[in-house]
């Protein structure tokens, strides 16, 4: 993209008042911001773009104190970012990022933007007189980008003005961390999932949002801020590329009409912005300043660790490799090693206390290769996982890339691309986001839909793209080659993907209207919903001693005042805690106990027919039976502590009970709770407890259906559903029907292919009770049904006059060895062969009994 050239600024008679005025505006921006909280619409508008230039002088400061030439606006802000989070690293360890130290950084990043503006030769008065002139010479190509600009502030506007948040993330874990650092300035929360999973810069990223004195705006920093700083970084760099234009407002329309995948305010175009940041700067060799935007990247995802690292790793050796050409190993290192330690002093600087607040939080640095207060008994890959069903993941999360329906495209032909010059940054890029994709990808197999590995891997795939896009736009002077075939391919692809990214812009945009016009509305008072969920928690606080300590389980825990009391947050019980694993199985009394243990003798709690979202029973019932693995496993957490919860309410002394908000005294119990000794390890008990649950709740046939410890139900099975039942008010196990006025639940079942695939494993003798079905009306016979284990069969049945199928064998522990097994049920027939062979109505599976043989 190529703009006017620049004019020296000091030119200007008025150059000077300008200047000030510059400055001037920019303190009026954060004044306004700071004296409005309650203006959601125009106070955040205005706070963002005091964010923004505050980020451009954090960024002045680095460029001085590194003694760099100063970049463009976008690149300049990013490493103001980074500086700010290595800083803020130090302050999060120290426990005293509080409230009052943002602002001061806050303050610092003013200094930073009032320094550059009094001492640079092109201020930021000029650069905006650029633009206008630009315009007027080139009205075409200012048309588009104006148009840009304006469907990119609307999008802005939306982030800014959006008050719903994701209640299974932001109002249970990320919005109360913001509030924790804004109260009492540190991130320990050692019952906390998330934060074992994060090392907390996206939080204090948040926290800059926070700190005009309120926490509506949570979209305001990643959807906002870090969206612009992104379409800046790809402006400044497609003009030091010298970019054409149609490849620039190709990748820039392409960025602003993307489908939003970030369900939640975790690092989304934050890291899109850091890894494009990162890959400048390595561009420009400043590796000092390399490490320092790397660690920054990393503090935003853990998953972001082996991507950086790789891709850093690579350049320097490649570097490594280059310089051997011409001279010995020792030679070659003795040119390159000032590099290597420049990268990894100001990675290590700017991370090492990110990892010491970790390690005060979460007991670990390196999660989850170090474990720290994760429950060790849990694990999120399925029990029984092969390496074929991991791969076939991989695969499918390669062939399915939403956002980038394109991807696998983009991949090839940056396959074929060829790099020509030193440290071949590019092909370091493309090798670690492979990487990290496939590691990720792996990781989270049978736990995750792959809709959710591109969401972790937004950052550093949408990075990839958008800087290749920028290499290869000149494919005469860019040092990235393509034959033309590959450019007009790539070209094509882009293009394609914006078309189908049109489908759902109406929908999109008509949401982020309805969000402004309600924002217009409650403008200067604030939302009333908010206020008068934060004057529910604070009449509940109340009743809490002051100084006491606290344990919750909340649906918004940000509305407590972290300095009144000092809480631990249960986002995700039985997933963190400190000490031994939290006793989820072993009774409410137990539950008791180890929080007393841990000197948290009051506990607040929401009750389940109350809870917003995240606590409600019936729904992690409904979980318990009808999803993957990794949530069949929280929902066993969730409804144990919830069920022990609701009955400590009845037996220690409640402080406070009003509208669904529970407190309990821990220290002074009435009566002992309920005992629930059983024996095995966490998992074993876990399984054991969740069929007593079935059993309790009547769901015994729909547990039997469920994979569990020694059972996996693969390939060629449908999902559980219910049939055959009729009641006025169906539950989710419940089908209405026109029928008499008795409720019946329904019947559980799962439909069958003709081929299905079960895993099982045992090391004593097991009981196998099979109950199955048919349609005979559909088969127009009695179709035989062969059950093998590993290739040989062990018994056969035909179907009875009413189609049904019972199967009732053992098999011998000396086969089984403890071992996974593979068990087909192969039916003779099942139904046409172009006919859907999962139609309950004609194969299904009622009840599957693996037990040990009495």
């Amino acid at each position: 993209m190529t703009t006017a050239p620049d004019s020296p600024a000091a030119d200007s008679r008025f150059d000077g008042a300008l200047r000030i005025a510059t400055i001037i505006v920019a303190l009026g921006l954060g004044v306004y911001g700071l004296a409005s909280p309650e203006s959601l619409l125009r106070g955040g508008l205005a706070w963002l773009a005091f964010l923004l230039l505050v980020m451009s002088g954090w960024g002045y400061a680095v460029v001085r104190l590194a003694r760099i030439a100063d970049p463009d606006f976008g690149l300049r802000a990013v490493w103001g970012v980074a500086g700010y989070l290595g800083v803020t690293g130090a302050l999060v360890a120290a426990g005293i990022c509080s409230h009052r130290m943002i602002l001061a950084l806050i303050g610092v990043g003013v200094v930073g933007f009032a320094w550059r503006e009094l001492t640079t030769s092109v201020p930021s008065w000029h650069r905006v007189v650029q633009g206008v002139r630009y315009v007027r010479t080139h009205p075409s190509q200012g048309a588009l980008v104006l148009v840009l600009a304006i469907v990119a502030l609307v999008q802005v506007l939306g982030a800014v003005a959006a008050l719903d948040r994701n209640p299974w993330d932001d109002d249970i874990a990320y919005t109360p961390m913001i509030k924790r650092l804004l109260d009492v300035g540190d991130l320990v929360e050692p019952f906390s999932f998330r934060r074992l999973g994060a090392y907390g810069g996206q939080t204090v990223l948040g926290a800059l949002a926070a700190a005009r004195g309120t926490i509506a705006s949570v979209h305001l920093i990643d959807r906002g801020l870090m969206f612009v700083l992104s379409l800046l970084l790809v402006v400044g760099y497609a003009r030091e590329r010298k970019t054409p234009l149609l490849w620039s407002v190709t990748l820039l329309t392409l960025l602003v009409v993307l489908p939003d995948t970030s369900i939640n305010t975790a690092a989304h175009w934050s890291g899109l912005a850091l890894f494009i940041t990162l890959y400048r700067t390595v561009g420009r060799n400043h590796w000092g300043l390399v490490g320092i935007v790397a660690a920054a990247t990393c503090t935003l995802r853990q998953n972001y660790l082996p991507v950086v690292v790789v891709f850093v790793g690579l350049v320097l050796l490649s570097r490594l490799r280059a310089a051997r050409r011409d001279a010995s190993w020792g030679e070659a290192w003795a040119r390159e090693r000032r590099w290597w330690i420049r990268a990894i002093a100001g990675a290590f600087g700017a991370i090492a206390c990110w990892w010491v607040a970790a390690l005060v939080s979460s007991k670990t640095f390196l999660f989850p290769i170090i474990g720290g207060t994760w429950n060790h008994e849990l694990s999120v890959s399925p029990l029984g996982t092969t390496w074929a069903q991991k791969l076939s993941f991989v695969l499918w999360s390669c062939i399915e890339s939403t956002p980038i329906i394109v991807m696998p495209v983009f991949v090839i032909v940056m396959i074929v691309a060829t790099e020509d010059r030193p440290g071949r940054p590019f092909k370091a890029l493309l090798i670690a986001s492979l990487l990290g994709f496939v590691l990720l990808a792996g990781s989270i197999a049978g736990a995750a839909e792959p809709s959710h590995v591109w969401r972790y891997a937004f950052g550093f795939a949408m990075a990839l793209s958008a800087i290749f896009v920028i290499e290869i736009g000149d494919d005469e002077s860019g040092a990235i080659k393509l034959v033309p075939l590959g450019r007009w391919l790539f070209l094509a692809s882009l293009v394609f993907q914006l078309v189908s990214s049109r489908a759902a812009l109406p929908k999109r945009y008509a949401a982020v209207f309805g969000d402004i016009r309600e924002a217009q509305v409650i403008d200067g008072h604030g939302d009333p919903s908010a206020r008068a969920e934060t004057e529910r928690y604070a009449r509940m606080q109340s009743a809490i001693p002051k100084g006491a300590r606290l344990a919750v389980m909340l649906d918004d825990a940000a509305n407590l005042d972290f300095t009144r009391n000092s809480i631990a947050n249960l986002d995700t019980p039985g997933f963190a805690s400190p000490g031994r694993p939290l006793p989820a199985f072993d009774g409410a009394e137990e539950m008791r106990q180890y929080f007393v243990e841990h000197e948290y003798r009051y506990l607040a709690f929401v009750r389940p027919e109350h809870s917003r979202y995240f606590f409600r029973r019936e729904f992690w019932l409904w979980r318990v039976f009808n999803d993957n693995d990794f949530f069949q496993m929280m929902s066993a957490y969730e409804l144990a502590t919830i069920d022990s919860f609701t009955e400590l309410a009845t037996t220690t002394t409640v402080l406070y009970d009003k509208d669904g908000l529970v407190v309990l005294d821990l220290g002074t119990p009435l009566k002992s709770a309920s005992r629930h000794p059983l024996a095995g390890d966490e998992p074993t008990r876990r399984s054991a407890w969740v069929e007593e649950l079935a059993t309790r709740e009547h769901l015994h046939d729909a547990w039997s259906l469920n994979s569990r410890a020694n059972v996996r139900f693969e390939d060629g099975v449908a999902g559980l559903q219910f049939v055959d039942a009729g009641v006025d008010d169906p539950a989710w196990f419940e089908i209405v029907r026109p029928r008499g006025p008795e409720s019946l639940r329904g019947t559980a079942i799962r439909g069958l292919f003709r081929r299905a695939h079960v895993r099982v494993r045992g090391a004593t003798n097991m009981h196998l009770v099979i109950h199955a079905a048919v349609s005979r009306k559909n088969v127009f016979t009695r179709p035989r049904l062969d059950v093998s284990l590993d290739g040989e069969i062990v018994t056969s049945a035909v179907a009875s006059e009413n189609g049904r199928y019972v199967i009732d064998v053992v098999v011998p522990g000396t086969v089984l060895a403890g071992n996974w097994h593979d068990l087909y049920l192969v039916f003779g027939s099942v139904l046409e062969p172009d006919k859907d062979l999962r139609d309950q109505r004609v194969s299904r599976l009622e009840s599957f009994a693996w037990v040990p043989a009495p």
